[in-house]
């Protein structure tokens, strides 16, 4: 048999009212009395409830990943991510539910088919396109939504994501200051808003150097695809003359073929081409040479993300509804660190 919060009262010699105070960690009792009854519910294996309670209160206690695909979460980053979302929702009482369209006809209704059926309490979006189709009737539904890594400039949409502006500058500004002059980028798909802003970034980076845009030296590639991406466009770049000095590339997936492709070619890195790339994986310190790269904190992007939404659920002042989480660049031998000016 399920255990009730009754027992566990008749056991602790408390009212229920007690009980329900300490599981749910009022300041209304002391804290002895909540360390007794937190032990007997852990010793008899208590669960609450949540659907119960949900009739009550006409709230599910879920929070939904709402995703445009599930690939999404595949890879390193959105790993972190979900780690960062996972810790704070736990540490407030709630389930997570993740949920993506998954064809023509479910995308028609979705996520409104999650919201109204009350599944869920509030949203936690990854979109990173461009142009957001149902931004519109997100604002009209009036339902709790943060949108996750994707920074939205009105200022009524609750948005959480990183730097992808200060990353395209600090990669670009670093290789300028190294002297180079014909700095080639490779991107992710134009169509995803971090391509768009990374891309500015590397602009005023060469504006500020005095080096005029070219674009030639810009190739979209995709970063679902990584590895063949990078090998594709850096192929399309070396067949370019003069040749770049250094290649940005918007991921580190996206690096690692420009560098097989480099080696192939019988160039050097860093001495013939530079690379710089993004997203600090875990192995892109045991490349060789390790790799230049940028660091995000998806960690942080998560849990920051979460805990907004959770306060918007709570009713609480949110100070700041807009936040980019800044990122860093981690220097290592693929840029070389004293190489001399060029011409």
């Amino acid at each position: 048999m399920a255990v009730t919060l009754k027992e566990i009262a008749r056991i602790a010699d408390v009212n229920i009212s007690t009980v329900s105070r300490a599981l749910n960690d009022s300041p209304l009792i002391t804290l002895e009395t909540k360390e007794k009854i937190l032990a007997i519910a852990e010793r008899m294996n208590y669960f609450p409830n949540s659907l119960a309670r949900g009739l009550v209160s006409h709230k599910s206690e879920t929070i939904g990943i709402i995703l445009p695909k599930i690939f999404f979460l595949q890879g390193p980053f959105f790993s972190e991510v979900l780690s960062g979302i996972e810790q704070v929702s736990v540490k407030n009482g709630y389930n997570i539910l993740i949920a993506s369209a998954t064809g023509k006809k479910q995308e028609k209704n979705f996520p409104f088919n999650l919201t109204r059926a009350k599944r869920i309490d509030g949203m936690l979006i990854i979109n990173e396109q461009q142009r957001i189709r149902n931004l519109l009737a997100l604002k009209k539904e009036s339902f709790p939504f943060v949108f996750l890594n994707r920074f939205i400039k009105d200022t009524q949409i609750n948005c959480v994501a990183s730097d992808n502006v200060q990353g395209g500058h600090i990669a670009t500004q670093h290789l300028t200051r190294l002297g180079h002059k014909r700095i080639a980028v490779i991107t992710g798909s134009l169509k995803m808003a971090a391509s768009h802003e990374r891309l500015q970034g590397y602009r005023a980076a060469l504006e500020e150097a005095g080096i005029p845009f070219d674009r030639r030296l810009v190739q979209e590639g995709l970063f679902e695809q990584g590895i063949e991406s990078g090998v594709e466009c850096a192929t399309r770049l070396i067949e370019q003359s003069p040749l770049p000095t250094a290649i940005f590339a918007f991921s580190d997936e996206i690096a690692i073929g420009v560098m097989q492709v480099v080696k192939s070619k019988g160039l050097k890195i860093p001495e013939d081409i530079a690379i710089i790339g993004y997203d600090n994986i875990e192995y892109s310190a045991h490349l060789s040479p390790p790799l230049t790269t940028i660091s995000q904190n998806p960690f942080t992007i998560g849990s920051a993300s979460c805990q907004m939404l959770i306060d918007i659920l709570s009713e609480k002042k949110v100070e700041n509804n807009h936040i980019r989480i800044s990122v860093n660049l981690v220097i290592r031998e693929s840029c070389g660190y004293k190489q001399k000016k060029r011409a």
